[in-house]
């Protein structure tokens, strides 16, 4: 056995790049390292372990903070900057971000008055042409896109940056919900009702938006998960992937609960598919705060494999939709199950899952679910109550 000790938080000159630092050591990026900061480093490696003492991390995450809070006027100076010498058409965002060691929530924010690839070209003076009717609010929404993990969701945003004419004529259901997913994700008023051809007209009208989803495609292509499988036990015009991350609008877009002609309000953490006696379940861990020893939380991963679930206050053992779940083996009713950290995260497709033993008590109902598909050791991580 070894053990190794490395101390690298001293007497260090006010702006040093903590983030830069620690993204060499454990491959997090800022985001990622400023929230395992925060939670106790729960995702690292068995035999792992990072610690501060309250001083040291009180200066990195002060440290890290002021590196996150970019201001749009300094932004707008390093591209300005990195602009210097190259050709307008080679000033890409993928270079930018990794040059400058940005992070794209530095440029992407639905909160602040200026967002996005074009708003920081405009303002560096390197963007004159005309903008579209959709351009601020879409600077804005792109931050949605974000958390795409997987290569089907990066083709298509090519796709349309391409403006393949195939696209738009398409007669499968599933690119046709793929479509869907992306237009309700980025027009996110539920009033914004509109099939393939209004997306269309929409991006037509700002064709700068457009060429931004293709740059911001290339993008995530570097970051994400790329070889996901189809989910299994769904429909196969339903356009989500095992282990995909993604907002409940593209949830519910996808399976076609959401439909150009209406985007009904959804109240509870589940979903049924009566005709498919299929039932979705949305669980929120809540870890934002972190971990507490003297809070009991119900819902969390207890294995790779196994996932401890609390029912809704209505339901029993001698209620409706309690015997859904103890009679599951005989009524023909399956469950998929999707789980994110914090409302701030998207959800994590983890599959199918069946009922592991009897479960206790009444309104609420615990029980035990058993997945199809194991979980990745990082995400159980995430997902468990256990410490790295």
């Amino acid at each position: 056995e070894s053990c190794l000790v490395l101390d690298f938080v001293g007497r260090i000159k006010e702006g040093f790049r903590f983030d830069r630092l620690y993204q060499a050591m454990t491959g997090l990026t800022r985001r990622q390292f400023q929230q395992e900061m925060e939670q106790g480093f729960a995702s690292l490696p068995p035999g792992c372990h990072i610690q501060f003492d309250r001083l040291a991390r009180e200066r990195v995450l002060d440290a890290l903070r002021a590196v996150a809070n970019q201001s749009w006027r300094r932004l707008t100076g390093e591209l300005a900057a990195f602009a210097q010498g190259r050709p307008r058409n080679a000033i890409r965002l993928t270079d930018f971000l990794t040059e400058q060691c940005l992070e794209s929530t530095d440029l992407y924010s639905s909160t602040r008055s200026s967002s996005g690839w074009t708003a920081l070209k405009r303002a560096a003076g390197l963007e004159a042409r005309e903008a579209g009717p959709d351009e601020p609010y879409l600077g804005k929404r792109l931050s949605a896109l974000l958390d795409v993990n997987d290569g089907e969701r990066v083709a298509l945003l090519r796709r349309i940056a391409m403006r393949d004419p195939l696209l738009w004529g398409s007669i499968d259901l599933r690119t046709l919900r793929q479509l869907q997913m992306l237009a309700y994700q980025l027009y996110g008023q539920r009033s914004d009702l509109m099939d393939g051809d209004g997306f269309k007209a929409r991006l037509d009208a700002s064709p700068l938006m457009r060429e931004e989803l293709g740059e911001l495609a290339d993008w995530i292509d570097l970051r994400a998960d790329l070889e996901l499988e189809p989910l299994p036990g769904v429909p196969q015009d339903w356009p989500l992937l095992l282990h995909g991350t993604y907002s409940r609008t593209e949830i519910l877009s996808a399976t076609g609960f959401w439909s150009p002609q209406a985007r009904p309000p959804m109240f509870e953490g589940l979903l049924n598919f009566k005709p498919l006696k299929l039932q979705l379940l949305f669980v929120t861990l809540d870890k934002k705060e972190g971990f507490h020893e003297r809070i009991a939380y119900h819902d969390y991963a207890i294995s790779p494999e196994r996932f401890h679930w609390q029912s809704q206050n209505n339901a029993g053992p001698d209620t409706a939709s309690g015997r859904i779940y103890t009679q599951s083996a005989t009524n023909g009713w399956r469950f998929q199950l999707f789980v994110r950290e914090t409302p701030d995260h998207p959800f994590v497709a983890l599959g199918p899952v069946t009922l592991d033993g009897e479960p206790t008590g009444a309104k609420p109902m615990s029980m035990v679910w058993k997945l199809e598909r194991h979980v990745p050791m990082a995400m159980f991580r995430r997902f468990s109550v256990l410490r790295g």
